[in-house]
């Protein structure tokens, strides 16, 4: 549904230029003008905007096919007994680590800017959306292998036989540019640009392990989010490489400082809990206080488009690929082996809940890369 509603903006907005061209259609043929156009651009050097108006609007839309990414969706640790020719296989055991691998997702980019022809300048705004959610499971193939949580591999999680991951990015990004277009050479056409962006960014893992008859199980949800915003600085080019096709590229860096929030829960089921008559799941929280901090952001952007200049508005259909990374925006606090029973709870089983002996904390980034397909109608 989410393409369908996509590509019907795209189709929307496409039609929009075509109707445009109705109004504001001179008596002279298209053909002569284009030619007439181009031979200025080639010659003089001159900016790719329609010519008869000083000021002009354009509208444009992306839609976006793109693979969310971190450093730290990892969802379970499995322990593997594989020298069976000792005679304690266990004390000798090796470790399978499991991450999730998201799939490409549907996003869209969409925006409006004012064009001062005459200044070879644009002042725009643009807002980018995705949203996307995956997982991933694993079950031990013998009794001898366990799974587990990775800050508690040992032992304590030998009841566990399948462990399963999902995780969810959610992100948007809005922008606020003024740019301005040089003339380097014939037929290149670069721009720098500068302004402010926005961004939010979070992320959430749940990882869940159990044993055969879901009997003992434990599941641990821990999410980040980051919401900033600061300044951001780039530049595009726009190379005419025969008739109407051209090779474009965009390169930016953005400074964004904002506030990261995250926290962990967990919940724990266990035949124990149910023989001491305490609710079942037992969970617990790990709350961690809201922080600063500052996130460099990057993205580029390379494809090629079409564009049609015809009298008072202008086509451009484009296709490429991109990419964005954002430094050090996913934090999690997590535990750090061994968890230790208490001894304060006489016959608590290692599944009957969690036992923190230390923290750690971790930064991972968030990225995004993939196709697109643009279009922009200036009138």
């Amino acid at each position: 549904m989410r393409r369908v509603t996509l590509l019907g903006m795209l189709i929307g907005l496409t039609a929009s230029c075509f109707a445009n061209d109705s109004y504001t259609q001179k008596t002279k043929a298209f053909d002569n003008k284009d030619s007439q156009h181009h031979q200025q651009m080639d010659e003089g050097c001159e900016p790719i905007f329609p010519t008869c108006d000083g000021v002009v609007f354009e509208l444009f839309g992306q839609a976006l096919f793109l693979q969310p990414n971190g450093s730290s969706i990892y969802y379970a640790a499995e322990a593997i007994p594989l020298d069976p020719n000792i005679s304690i296989p266990a004390v000798s055991p090796n470790w399978n680590i499991y991450e999730i691998k998201p799939d490409y997702a549907v996003g869209f980019n969409v925006g409006m800017a004012l064009l001062f022809t005459p200044l070879n300048t644009r002042l725009q705004a643009n807002w980018e959306r995705l949203y996307s959610r995956d997982s991933a499971n694993h079950n031990v193939p013998l009794t001898s292998d366990m799974i587990g949580p990775l800050f508690d591999i040992g032992p304590n999680s030998a009841a566990y036989t399948s462990g399963k991951g999902h995780v969810k990015f959610d992100f948007d990004s809005a922008d606020l540019i003024f740019a301005q277009q040089f003339c380097v050479f014939k037929r290149l056409y670069p721009s720098v640009y500068a302004g402010g962006a926005f961004a939010r960014i979070k992320q959430s893992l749940t990882s869940t392990y159990f044993n055969s008859d879901q009997t003992r199980k434990r599941k641990v949800k821990n999410y980040s989010t980051f919401i900033g915003g600061g300044p951001k600085f780039g530049a595009t080019f726009d190379y005419r490489m025969f008739g109407d096709i051209f090779f474009t590229g965009l390169s930016s860096a953005a400074l964004i400082i904002g506030e990261s929030k995250n926290g962990t829960t967990y919940k724990s089921w266990a035949p124990f809990l149910v023989n001491q008559g305490i609710p079942q799941p037992n969970t617990q929280k790990t709350k961690v206080p809201n922080r600063t901090q500052l996130i460099p952001g990057f993205e580029e952007r390379l494809g090629f488009s079409y564009v049609g200049v015809f009298d008072c508005w202008k086509l451009k259909i484009g296709l490429g690929y991109q990419a964005e990374v954002y430094i050090d925006a996913v934090q999690s606090i997590d535990m750090t082996a061994p968890q230790v029973i208490p001894t304060l709870a006489p016959g608590a089983s290692a599944e009957s809940g969690v036992f923190a002996v230390g923290f750690e904390r971790t930064l991972s980034n968030f990225i995004l890369q993939g196709p697109y397909l643009s279009i922009d109608c200036d009138f």
